[in-house]
């Protein structure tokens, strides 16, 4: 990759979307996760987003840039660390089936900033640092 392109650039919006629909379909099957998605109504709209999601989170840029919500709606779902591991690995093993070994490493060090977050905030409850306050 050089400087001047972002890793959605080297990778492009439709394998995003591909990708994101490939771990969907199968985390929909999965044991462990399946049930995170039950509720679900409209598949179609939620692969959107998350393409969407992964997209930015890539350093893409969309026409109407998006407001994603990821620890509000992860925090009521119970998330457990076995749930979050499930995650990583069910969407390390589609990357990789999907990309260049460099491309997969590089969207995989992205997911583990944003599991690294999760785990902090939505499993063990902690804040994301040390509360900063006015001097007064």
């Amino acid at each position: 990759m050089t400087d001047s392109n972002t890793l959605a650039d080297h990778i492009g919006y439709e394998k995003v979307q591909h990708i994101v629909h490939s771990f969907y379909q199968q985390a929909q099957e999965h044991a462990e996760l399946g049930a995170f998605f039950s509720h679900i109504e409209d598949f179609t709209s939620h692969e959107k987003r998350l393409s969407d999601f992964w997209w930015q989170a890539l350093g893409g840029q969309l026409e109407q840039p998006c407001q994603f919500d990821m620890i509000g709606k992860h925090f009521p779902l119970g998330i457990q660390d076995s749930d979050l591991e499930a995650w990583l690995v069910l969407f390390g093993r589609v990357l990789g089936e999907n990309l260049d070994v460099n491309l997969a490493n590089a969207w995989m060090d992205k997911m583990l900033n944003i599991a690294t977050r999760l785990k902090q905030i939505v499993i063990d409850h902690t804040p994301l640092g040390p509360e900063i306050k006015n001097k007064t």
